[in-house]
């Protein structure tokens, strides 16, 4: 099992901020908030079976959602397009082959790190305590860490005021010290650069430095930082924009050399068939 997730490594910018914890599970990657689990990725493509059975997708390849059994029929009438993980049934599977898998983990993790949701399990040796009813000052506090605005004077102002005040990449909405540190490896240095650049160039440069950042979601938030808005609160034009702007940006495949075009257009003439009669000597 590799040490970081690849593919889905972008899954952690969902969670709370220096809120949650990782650790190796089943061949995969759990992650717990205040002791609760909420999430499991795994990275195991092509694995359509287990113990002689075959399933229609990959069963250990995607994110895994723990709810417990009482609340499971719940969690399927607000997202239907989960199932039951063959192996793990007591825990809810979204694939990665799924269309719109970025957006539907989005909707789920979003509903999943609320403090008083049905979302997680707690492990074995764990009580599994009544969600609690959280102080309005409990909540103010958890709110400025799952906000990731930057600074805090800046998050009311309208969107013209945040961007001429903001200095650093992670002045910005949505964008912290983790994804500075991205920015700059990209060679996008200050708040004002990205934002003269705009966030369609700025994502060509970001995905350039490395193809892991063409991922809707990377959108999102780069849009809600030039608008001052959490990501996952962007219009249905400003998403539809992002994920086809995205799409747009997937490597073309291989094209054949034109030795390979050459012989795949030349073909085989068919044979003739020898019509002539064969006369039979008297």
């Amino acid at each position: 099992m590799a040490k970081e997730p690849q593919q889905l490594k972008w899954v952690e910018s969902l969670l709370p901020e220096d809120e949650y914890r990782r650790k190796g599970m089943f061949g995969g990657f759990a992650y717990y908030v205040h002791e609760k689990i909420i999430l499991l990725m795994f990275e195991n493509p092509g694995v359509r079976s287990y113990r002689s059975q075959q399933y229609d997708f990959e069963i250990w390849n995607g994110c895994m959602f723990p709810v417990e059994k009482e609340f499971q029929e719940k969690a399927l009438e607000n997202f239907p397009f989960l199932v039951s993980h063959p192996i793990l049934p007591k825990w809810l599977y979204l694939p990665l082959e799924t269309e719109g898998f970025d957006d539907m983990v989005a909707d789920i993790l979003a509903q999943a790190i609320k403090p008083t949701s049905f979302w997680g399990s707690f492990p074995k040796g764990k009580s599994k305590k009544s969600p609690k009813v959280v102080s309005d000052k409990a909540m103010s506090r958890l709110s400025e860490k799952l906000d990731t605005s930057k600074p805090r004077m800046f998050s009311d102002e309208p969107a013209e005021q945040t961007l001429a005040h903001a200095k650093k990449i992670s002045d910005l909405k949505n964008l912290g010290p983790t994804t500075e540190q991205v920015f700059h490896k990209a060679g996008i240095k200050t708040a004002q650069q990205f934002i003269k650049m705009g966030w369609k160039k700025a994502l060509i440069q970001l995905v350039k430095s490395n193809p892991k950042n063409r991922h809707t979601i990377f959108a999102y938030v780069l849009i809600g930082a030039l608008t001052n808005k959490e990501w996952n609160r962007l219009s249905d034009e400003e998403k539809i924009e992002a994920r086809d702007f995205v799409h747009s940006l997937a490597p073309d495949k291989k094209k054949p050399s034109r030795k390979t075009q050459k012989k795949q257009s030349v073909k085989k003439a068919p044979q003739k068939k020898n019509t002539k009669k064969i006369s039979r000597k008297k």
